[in-house]
């Protein structure tokens, strides 16, 4: 097995960029020193934290997608999925629900 690293460089807002950046490179250079053998690297330097929480029953859920979709003029990929992955059967339970419940209600939103 080969190791990767996957961040997003999120930082406080009112940070240097130029200070963070060069953060971002020396934890790369420690992590090729311990061998990792890719690192994928999210470019979010323009948003401040991104903490953006949807959540709720599913007809909640669903509003506050479209809401959103309203607000920022459409999105091509709703990726963003944070969850405790245990206990699993709740995972599990909360993308089932996302699959059956809540997208059908916004499979309409264009990109």
């Amino acid at each position: 097995m080969e190791l990767g690293y996957f961040t997003m460089p999120l930082h406080p807002p009112g940070s240097n960029i130029t200070k963070t950046m060069d953060d971002d490179l020396e934890q790369l250079v420690f992590l090729d020193n311990l061998n990792h053998k890719e690192a994928w690297i999210g470019e979010h330097f323009t948003s401040q934290w991104e903490n953006i929480w949807i959540v709720g029953d599913p007809d909640e859920v669903a509003t506050k997608i479209r809401d959103l979709h309203q607000e920022v003029g459409g999105f091509g990929v709703l990726l963003a999925m944070g969850h405790e992955w245990s206990p699993l059967d709740k995972w599990q339970k909360s993308m089932e629900l996302l699959a059956t419940e809540v997208l059908p209600k916004a499979a309409d939103l264009k990109y």
